[in-house]
């Protein structure tokens, strides 16, 4: 199934059980380092930060693993939860159709066209809330890098109002249907992304988060079963993440 599916799979697993499990059965906490508009007619993608970072820094996969919130700094009401070994929702990358749509499946997958150099992958689950889940990914690339993943990111969502992706697991296919929002004025460039596709006869919509800090980038995806809209990812949890992911590169 497509990554979409992969993601809301997951969150529903999670919701008929009635605890919040990640995108596997078992995930361990860690409180160490651990239809608005369519691309079509697009929304600003981005949002400029006031200040535009210095930080061209290519962090190791030991560095990113430290800039990974821990427990303690989410905010209340979710908790920091590792995914097991091959479990991630963003390391491998489904294969689009057209192939001009294929930046937007590639943003922080390992098998890339344009690959970053290290990657660690966190979920924030909401313990009051089995339905609702956030995926979280923190990249680096080499100098460069990932401004060009980036560019090439905003180029397809112009294009990419519908598209075709077929499963890097098991070659299923499924119909994504995007909308653009607005980015947060987080980081150096920020992209916000609301994908819609079906999973068991259902049509589910997850929100993507790209930003980009430097050569490194943190990616978040979100979803609610059971919200009348797609959730938002909170905007103190990106902050924090963005101002230590930042303070990692520039240490």
């Amino acid at each position: 199934m497509s990554r979409t599916t992969r993601l809301a799979g997951a969150a529903l697993v999670a919701s008929l059980a009635l605890a919040v499990s990640g995108c596997s059965s078992s995930n361990t906490a860690t409180d160490g380092a651990a239809a608005s508009r369519t691309a079509s007619t697009p929304a600003p993608a981005a949002s400029a930060p006031a200040s535009p970072s210095a930080v061209d820094h290519t962090l190791t996969k030991a560095a990113l693993q430290q800039a990974l919130l821990t427990s303690a700094e989410v905010p209340a009401g979710f908790k920091a939860s590792k995914p097991d070994k091959g479990e991630d929702m963003f390391g491998k990358a489904d294969t689009t159709m057209p192939a001009s749509c294929q930046p937007i499946a590639d943003i922080g997958a390992n098998d890339a066209a344009i690959r970053p150099s290290a990657a660690v992958d966190q979920d924030y689950p909401q313990p009051a809330k089995a339905s609702a889940m956030i995926f979280s990914r923190l990249v680096s690339y080499q100098a460069g890098d990932a401004e060009k993943a980036m560019t090439a990111l905003k180029v397809a969502v112009k294009s990419c109002a519908t598209y075709k992706s077929k499963s890097s697991d098991d070659g299923s296919i499924t119909r994504v249907r995007l909308a653009v929002q607005q980015g947060p004025a987080l980081g150096d460039d920020a992209v916000t992304l609301d994908a819609t596709g079906d999973v068991q006869g259902h049509a589910v919509t997850i929100r993507l988060v790209d930003i980009r800090i430097g050569s490194s980038m943190a990616v978040f995806a979100s979803l609610d079963l059971n919200a009348a809209k797609v959730p938002a990812v909170p905007q103190l949890l990106m902050a924090k993440q963005v101002e230590k992911l930042k303070a990692a590169a520039t240490g």
